[in-house]
């Protein structure tokens, strides 16, 4: 099961992605929120939003990132203070090839994940490409992209400007 950081890290990045390019839009065609989803719905940044691109992107960053690929790094037996460096390295250390090469190093978080994540990570994706195919269940999905991305700038940067102001509307 995916670790909290996980979610939280992968639904901001992806919330963020979204309300930018609505943003963008209200802005650029000086409308209403609800306008500028709808043009939003145009642009290619969406099309790659419904084809599970930020998704795809994360996950192809995470598979690079397997331990297994470091298994004849000089790094493995380097000395270090680094605390994150000692950690991999006692991974590397420790775990049997078969489990180093199904554990993913998210380097953003710092968390490890393991086969099992990423296809949990893939079912995620696939839902949301469910929600973007139909009209409606795409703006409702977009508007609470945008919902949870001002929530989440309310809470980490309370003074921060939001130009959606969807929480209001």
């Amino acid at each position: 099961m995916l670790s909290d950081k996980i979610k939280d890290y992968l639904n901001e990045y992806i919330s963020q992605e979204v309300y930018v390019q609505v943003a963008v839009a209200k802005g650029k065609n000086k409308t209403s929120t609800n306008a500028a989803i709808s043009k939003y719905f145009e642009s290619n940044h969406f099309q790659g939003l419904a084809e599970g691109k930020p998704y795809n992107t994360f996950l192809d960053d995470l598979k690079d990132k397997c331990l297994g690929k470091l298994v004849n790094s000089p790094m493995k037996d380097s000395k270090t203070d680094d605390e994150i460096i000692i950690e991999l390295q006692r991974k590397l250390n420790t775990l049997k090839a078969e489990e180093l090469n199904d554990t993913y190093w998210e380097v953003e978080t710092g968390e490890y994940l393991s086969g099992t994540d990423i296809k949990e990570i893939e079912l995620e994706r696939d839902t949301l490409i469910k929600f973007l195919t139909s009209k409606d269940e795409a703006h409702d999905t977009v508007s609470t992209l945008c919902k949870n991305y001002e929530k989440l700038c309310k809470e980490k940067y309370p003074e921060a400007p939001l130009p959606l102001e969807i929480l209001s509307n």
